[in-house]
C-alpha cells in the first residue's frame, strides 16, 4: 500500500481473524478485514462489506449449506463475524477485501496468478481504507 494510504490505518496482522480484535471496535469506526480466501480462482478479488457476509452466513446456515468462498483458517470468516454481530448485537462495520490463493504450504511463496492480482488486491485494499478513514 502506498505509505499515505497506510498512514490512514491502523494496521493489526493477526494470524487469524480472532472475534475479540471485532469487539474491540469503536461502534462508529469501520474496519477493513483482508486476507486470502479459498474458493476463488487464484489472484481473484473479492470485496464484501462485512454485514452483507454476516446476513450471508446467517441465510446459508438456515439452508443448510455452507459458506463459499471462504477464509483458509479453521473458523470460517462469517461465523467469526456472525459472531461478533450477536455478541455486539450488530454486524461491525467494514469491508472484506480478500484475494484467492491456490496452494496453502508454508515457504510455497506466491503463484504467478496470485501474483498477478496484488496490484487489484492493493487497490481494492486502498479503497476500503479510505472510505472507511474519517474525513
Amino acid at each position: 500500500l502506498a505509505p499515505e494510504v497506510r498512514a490512514r490505518a491502523n494496521v493489526v496482522e493477526a494470524g487469524q481473524l480472532d472475534v475479540l480484535l471485532l469487539l474491540d471496535l469503536p461502534a462508529d469506526r469501520p474496519c477493513v478485514v483482508v486476507d486470502a480466501v479459498a474458493g476463488l480462482s487464484p489472484g481473484e478479488v473479492w470485496v464484501r462489506p462485512l454485514a452483507a457476509l454476516v446476513d450471508r452466513a446467517r441465510r446459508l446456515e438456515a439452508a443448510g449449506r455452507s459458506v463459499e468462498p471462504r477464509s483458509s483458517h479453521e473458523l470460517p470468516l462469517e461465523h467469526v463475524l456472525a459472531l461478533a454481530a450477536t455478541l455486539r448485537d450488530r454486524p461491525p462495520a467494514g469491508t472484506f477485501v480478500g484475494i484467492g490463493g491456490g496452494k496453502w504450504d508454508p515457504g510455497l511463496g506466491l503463484s504467478p496468478a496470485v501474483a498477478a492480482g496484488l496490484p487489484a488486491f492493493a487497490a481494492a485494499i486502498a479503497t476500503a481504507i479510505e472510505a472507511a478513514a474519517p474525513g
